[in-house]
């Protein structure tokens, strides 16, 4: 039906004017004459009232165009030709009026109250039926014909302005729009989009609404917001990574102000890196994303931070049992610039090192466990003159663990002293310096450097000590240390052309320089081991790996006729690295149908390539987890990725959209080492598979916003699989671990009154794949060679990913309470996460236990990690 749908629309989005036609005609009326024009398919309109009586038409022509016949068969019956949309209209030469000329309008929308730059705002003209939207820096530009003008600018979360005005020139605008969320309209009803805004594979949150939905410990996070979403998968309560669409957790790629983030979660996902009290604009694509984006083949995470206010000074206070929030923003030099700054920080660690330290005390040992995180982010930006602004955007984000265990045991004269620490921390830092050029009217450039550095750095030390009273007699180390990390360069363009009327041309290229510096070294039975020795041990396999990637890109969205708009792009893509060099052309295609209407249609095929792989011996995406470049031996990653959608508006309040994909992957490994130790920058290719990967499914969203109620269902229906070689499952396809064939999800809020909201939140979703072992076998020595003893177990699997975990669901709800004292707004979230305390589990284990017997045995064992968990969260806003 939709390619039925596609080749219609392909046909009737030729111009009339060039069909072929044949005639030969004799004294004909004209009438007759173009009756039979008509009878020959040609869409002809007229009427008959301004045809001449005693005009009649003596021609003879065989299969030429229209666009050369009609003119002679109208030649002196003062009637001119126009085309509007499909059809060929007849009309007065007098009626015509008289060429208008086009102007362009162009500049920015903003919002009222902080001056920020709004991405993505819808700008129409009614009169005209022309529209256009503004790109990721607020920038707009549309050309129409002179004389009166209705534009109507639009954009999520903010009220609808009507701006009229007289085109007689090129004008250059400043469009303000007002936030549904100030105090006075927080507690009236939805407003049509207002949760969130989603087009055939591209997702748009509202973060100030959809943050009023349920969330762990009340704290809004744009991760946990997207697992509800249809096409997105993860494990229970988020551990385990990502999955888009069948693809894995190693392609998705995470950017932030532009630069890419390597690892975008805390604490192994249960909180993402993404403060929202400092998000602006949160857009993910899965899969099918325009030329200007690359770099993954699964998804692209575009997350653009605020800017800061540029008209006062203003802040935000945020705190619950799970973490610290502060934010300050204000103007620079009377509004030609602004500042801001937010940081977060968790509070795990105050009550997990007091409670380990007792626990530890009471079993006669001593030590104690402690982890955190925190976030910084920070921007300037300021104008330096009307067509010119630069910005300078900084993040740093780190997680730290310390684990200290210590016991002490007399047996007989000798002392026994067992320590174990253990110090673990990972982290990003990001940096851009962006400027922006209003070239003309039509025309936009921005300049951006990036940098992005990832790091995991940890130390393993276990230290046995035998001591008598007169001297030491045993001393054994164990230490290893692990370093890796990922450090990129880059400098990149973009231009925004809106010069042709039914075209917006994009192009730009970039350029990014990694560095890929992977360390792992154990060292054993070390008898010294002080702070030199801590600091430069494993120096030497820091190795590091450089690539260098170079991009271009090239794009157009173009309006073909008033109920067809196709976006097409190429990218090309190259990879060095050493002596090899890779070029990958990347083509994009994306057709929309009846845009606008009730019902709109929508077609898309792409090709995305990754130069990029991660080693992951578990594959459920672990800090220490490391990030490879693309070798001769390991190939980029490259997808297909086709896609047809069907989206339907019944009521102004009710939006349905039906979405199917299929998706190939060529060039994927897999990590066969089965450990990360001694792996340097170059080893690594030794233990690894490629093979292919297979994604298909169907997904379904229902939005709801009507009056006090607003809401979404999605449902999404899901393969993924992976082959590989007779290595790996004994080359038989295998689902992948995140591959959950159904997962449904139901967000709901209701808004009570001026003071109170209510929201709920729902979720089920199948078992996630996991490998486990049927049998295990003690192997033993003959006995007669030496004394027999257990010296190896072998664990017997049937086949990768052959078990799946009990299915997943989970019922949380929220309460918050608004009131306003002064010049502050204050908000209160009361609830729980996990309401009927389901224990979800996260991974299944192998454990001894003793039997009644007496006797060790085997038994499997379920890990829960989040049960019931309460709700308690303060915000205040202050000016």
């Amino acid at each position: 039906i939709l390619a039925g749908f596609f080749l219609a629309h392909a046909a009737s989005a030729q111009s009339p004017l060039d069909d072929r036609v044949s005639l030969n005609v004799k004294e004909m009326p004209l009438r007759d004459v173009l009756y039979s024009l008509i009878d020959q398919r040609v869409r002809l309109s007229f009427n008959n009232n301004i045809l001449p009586k005693d005009k009649t038409v003596t021609l003879r022509v065989t299969n030429d165009r229209v666009s050369k016949v009609l003119p002679l068969v109208l030649e002196g019956t003062g009637l001119s030709i126009e085309v509007v949309g499909s059809q060929i209209v007849l009309v007065k030469i007098e009626s015509v009026p008289p060429s208008k000329k086009r102007y362009t309008l162009s500049g920015y929308i903003n919002d009222r109250e902080t001056g920020e730059r709004i991405i993505s705002a819808t700008i129409y003209d009614e009169k005209r039926k022309a529209g256009t939207y503004t790109n990721e820096f607020g920038y707009f530009s549309i050309t129409l014909t002179e004389g009166p003008v209705r534009l109507i600018a639009t954009s999520l979360g903010y009220q609808n302005d009507t701006l009229e005005l007289a085109l007689k020139a090129n004008q250059r605008l400043e469009i303000e729009l007002a936030p549904l969320l100030l105090a006075e309209v927080v507690v009236a009803y939805f407003n049509d989009s207002s949760l969130l805004k989603s087009d055939f594979g591209s997702i748009e949150i509202n973060l100030d609404q959809a943050g009023r939905l349920p969330t762990l410990g009340g704290e809004t996070d744009l991760l946990r917001l997207a697992y509800t979403m249809p096409g997105i998968q993860t494990g229970a309560d988020g551990f385990g990574g990502i999955s888009v669409r069948g693809g894995d957790i190693d392609q998705n790629l995470f950017l932030l102000d532009g630069v890419p983030v390597y690892n975008a979660t805390h604490g192994l996902g249960i909180y993402s890196i993404y403060n929202t009290a400092a998000v602006r604009n949160a857009k993910i694509m899965k899969g099918n994303f325009p030329a200007q984006y690359g770099g993954r083949v699964s998804s692209i995470w575009d997350i653009q931070t605020k800017e800061g206010n540029l008209n006062k000074v203003q802040g935000e206070v945020e705190f619950g049992p799970s973490s610290l929030q502060l934010t300050m923003e204000g103007p620079l030099n009377k509004g030609e610039g602004s500042w801001f700054i937010s940081g977060r920080r968790s509070l795990f660690d105050f009550l997990s090192v007091p409670i380990s330290r007792r626990l530890r005390e009471s079993s006669n040992s001593s030590g104690f466990m402690k982890y955190y995180f925190y976030d910084l982010n920070a921007k300037i930006n300021y104008k330096i003159s009307p067509k010119d602004r630069v910005y300078l955007s900084l993040y740093r984000g780190k997680d730290d663990f310390v684990d200290k265990f210590e016991q002490n045991r007399w047996f007989q004269d000798t002392l026994s002293v067992v320590s174990n620490e253990q110090l673990v921390s990972w982290g990003n830092n990001v940096a851009a310096v962006r400027w922006n050029h209003v070239i003309s009217d039509k025309v936009f450039a921005n300049v951006t450097a990036t940098y992005s550095n990832y790091f995991y750095d940890s130390e393993d030390l276990v230290d046995l000590d035998l001591l008598t009273n007169d001297s030491r007699v045993f001393r054994d180390v164990l230490f290893q240390k692990y370093q890796s990390s990922v450090e990129d360069f880059g400098l990149k363009s973009d231009f925004d052309v809106s010069t042709f009327r039914r075209h917006r041309f994009r192009f730009g290229t970039s350029f990014t320089q990694h560095k890929f510096q992977p360390g792992v070294v154990s060292f054993d039975q070390l008898t010294v081991l002080n702070s030199e020795t801590r600091d430069t041990i494993g120096s030497y396999l820091k190795t590091p790996l450089i690539s260098n990637e170079y991009d271009v890109y090239v794009q157009d969205e173009v309006k073909i006729s008033d109920d067809v708009t196709m976006n097409i792009g190429f990218r090309g893509s190259a990879l060095t690295v050493g002596d090899k060099t890779f070029f990958e052309p990347q083509p994009r295609l994306f057709l929309t149908m009846f845009e606008g209407q009730r019902t709109t249609l929508n077609l898309s095929a792409t090709r995305n390539v990754q130069f990029l792989h991660l080693l992951s011996p578990t594959n459920i995406g672990l800090p220490k987890d490391l990030w490879v470049s693309a070798t001769e031996n390991a190939p980029p990653q490259e997808a297909w990725q086709f896609t047809g959608g069907i989206r339907n508006k019944p009521r102004h309040w009710l939006t349905i959209e039906m979405e199917a994909y299929y998706k190939v992957l060529n060039s994927l490994i897999y990590f066969k080492g089965g450990s990360l130790e001694d792996i340097n920058a170059t080893n690594w290719q030794r233990d690894i598979s490629v093979g292919r990967g297979w994604g298909y499914g169907a997904e379904l969203l229902l939005k709801v916003e009507r009056g006090r109620t607003g809401g979404w269902f999605s449902y999404t229906y899901a393969h993924a699989e992976r082959q590989f070689d007779e290595e790996v499952n004994n080359e038989k396809r295998y689902p992948l671990r995140l591959d959950r064939r159904h997962n449904f999800s139901l967000q709901y809020l209701y808004k009570i009154n001026k003071s109170w909201d209510f929201s709920a939140s729902f979720t089920y979703a199948t078992g996630s794949a996991f490998t486990f072992a049927t049998q295990v076998y003690e192997v033993e020595q003959p006995e007669g060679s030496a004394p027999t003893e257990i010296v190896q177990e072998i664990r017997v699997i049937k086949g990768l990913n052959d078990r799946r975990l009990p299915d997943y669901h989970r019922l949380d709800f929220t309460f918050n309470k608004y009131f306003k004292v002064r010049n502050a707004q204050h908000t209160l979230k009361l609830g729980v996460y996990n309401a009927y305390v389901r224990k979800n589990p996260v991974y299944l284990t192998l454990r001894d236990h003793f039997s009644e017997q007496g006797q060790i045995e085997k038994q499997v064992i379920s890990v829960s990690l989040l049960p019931f968990f309460p709700t308690l969260r303060y915000i205040m806003e202050f000016r």
